[in-house]
Order: C-alpha cells, then structure tokens, then sequence
C-alpha cells in the first residue's frame, strides 16, 4: 500500500469523521513552531520550519552510523539543573540489536556538530525511546526486544543517579519486562507512561536518587482488530491541547490521563485508522504532523508530513518527528 497516497486521500476528504483521517481541524491560524526529526541516513537530528521549508538545521551529528549508532530511533529536548538544555537519543543498532542510548548537553555540540555526550550507556533489545525523570535526573530507556532481538522480550530499563540531578549510571538499576515497548513520556503528574504491545502503562515513582525506582499503576488495553499486530509504536503529547497520542500498528489514538475519585485512569480515543504511523503529535497552532512509510520505504520515510502541507527531502530516512520544546507537554 502506498501510504502517502492513502494520506493524500484521508487530506481532500472532509474532517467530519475524525477516526478516518490524520488532520483533524484546520488550525485557525498558522504560526511557526519549529520541529525535528530523526534523520536515520545521516545519523543526524535535523530541525525544520515547516513554514519554511528548507534542508534543514542539523543539530547533533552520532559519532557513527554503524554498530551500536546504527537508526536514531528517538530525540527528546529537556531542561536540567546541571547542563541547561539537554537532547535524549536512541539509536536501535544493527543485527544484534545492541544499540545506545546517550543525553547530549547543547551547549557542548561543536561548530561541526558533533559531541556533548554527558552520558551513553549501550542497551540491549532494539532501543526505541528515552525519557529523562523531572527532579531526579533518572533515565527511562524503552526497548522493543529482548536481548539479541528475542521477540518475547522488550521492556523498560531505568539508569539512575547517585543523587538527584547528577550523571545516570551506565548500568541499569531496574529492568521491568514489557513486550514490544516503544515509546515513553514523563508526566508531571509523577508518572512515567510507555506503549508497547496492545497496552499502555503508568507507572509512578518512588524513592530519590540511587533509591529511584518505577511502581506499576494501571493500564489501558488496546487491539488493532483480530489477527492484526497491535504494537504500539510511539506517544507523544498533544501541545495544543491536553492529553497525548500514541501510535500503534493500524491506529492513532487519542489518550487522556484522569483522576477518578482515588485512582488514576486512561481513556483513549481513535483519531486515524492510517497503519504504522511512526510519529504524531499536534503543535501548539494546531497544525499536525507525523511520519509514515510510503511505498518503496522500510521503517522510514523520505516525507515528514503536516495538516499544513508535506514536505520531503531526498535521500533522508525520517523515523521519528517531534516538537522543537523542551517541555513535557
């Protein structure tokens, strides 16, 4: 199926069924807010206008597009105490699924954009989303995988500090087993919450520094439709609203995050019907974005899509696109 083409149909046809395309409302007015992508042939974060569009602003350069740097997988931007502005990074690896995961002090990139590594550990299972915890300083890696890439495997790893705020440990404090775990998000709410294989989970923190550890709370359970893969591969605030959007293998879904009298609950909604959508999140002016495969791609896409217009770049692998913020949501 060529995907883009399905797009392009979903993007003429009218948003009054929300559930079957990927704009929803047309943005009311059209300021700029800058995005960026994981850029997998050139090992590169590239930052874009989509009101301008242009090659791009190349942010951070890996050091290598082989081994453990092979496909940056992930790019979040968050403000620390210690480093300022910070960028999070994953690359899944190559054959054994060995890949890295690194926090890049800004202020540190050089003219060249290389370096400001604060911190890289290597992790095992097709490392796919980082997060770094609020006040703590800690790291949550999500990895779709087990080790050597056993399917059954995936999960949660969790690098910790020996104080809050300081450098992560290289070696992994806790590893909770989640199966095709793809994506994770802080919420300052406490929670830290990740989408994988037919659920979304939440989870709370306990303990400070070295003590930091995640509690399971509660799940939502999601299918694609009987005989369908239902991996969830990515969530994503919304910037322009409340709540998040998560991704799945034929679903994009809305997901709120609520207190109900003495828990907490998620409820979702489906937004698109679009299959393995990458990416998708809205902007502060409403306008959407998101990356999906077309025909004759992999895991990528040449094409980073907007409700405002796509815009493609030749020889690039777009995996994963974000808003150009360090906040939360």
């Amino acid at each position: 199926m060529d995907r883009r083409a399905l797009l392009r149909g979903i993007a003429g046809a009218a948003v009054a069924a929300p559930a079957a395309g990927l704009l929803g409302a047309s943005p009311a007015e059209a300021a700029t807010y800058y995005v960026m992508a994981t850029e997998q042939a050139g090992g590169r974060i590239l930052r874009f206008n989509p009101a301008a569009w242009s090659g791009g602003t190349t942010l951070w350069q890996a050091p290598s597009r082989t081994g453990t740097w092979t496909n940056l997988s992930d790019v979040k931007r968050r403000g620390t105490a210690r480093w300022g502005n910070v960028m999070l990074v994953t690359s899944s690896g190559a054959g054994d699924y060995l890949g890295r995961a690194a926090m890049i002090d800004e202020s540190a990139i050089s003219s060249s954009h290389t370096g400001g590594i604060v911190w890289q550990t290597t992790v095992d299972g097709n490392p796919h989303s980082i997060e770094r915890i609020e006040g703590r300083g800690a790291i949550v890696v999500a990895t779709s995988k087990g080790a050597t890439g056993s399917a059954s495997g995936g999960g949660l790893h969790l690098y910790v500090p020996s104080s809050n705020g300081g450098t992560p440990s290289t070696h992994r404090a806790q590893f909770i087993s989640f199966p095709g775990a793809h994506g994770v998000i802080y919420n300052t709410n406490g929670f830290v919450i990740a989408v994988g294989s037919g659920e979304v989970r939440l989870y709370s923190l306990t303990g400070d520094g070295s003590s930091t550890r995640l509690k399971y709370r509660t799940k939502l359970t999601f299918s694609d439709g009987a005989g369908r893969a239902k991996t969830g591969h990515d969530i994503l605030p919304d910037h322009k609203g409340s709540g998040y959007f998560f991704t799945s293998s034929y679903n994009v879904r809305s997901l709120s995050l609520v207190y109900a009298g003495s828990s907490w609950q998620m409820t979702s909604n489906v937004v698109s019907t679009a299959d393995h959508v990458k990416a998708y999140t809205r902007l502060p002016n409403g306008v959407r974005t998101w990356v999906v495969p077309g025909s004759g791609e992999g895991e990528w896409s040449r094409t980073i899509h907007f409700s405002s217009g796509n815009h493609s770049k030749s020889g690039a692998r777009f995996y994963r696109v974000r808003y150009y913020t360090t906040a939360f949501g």
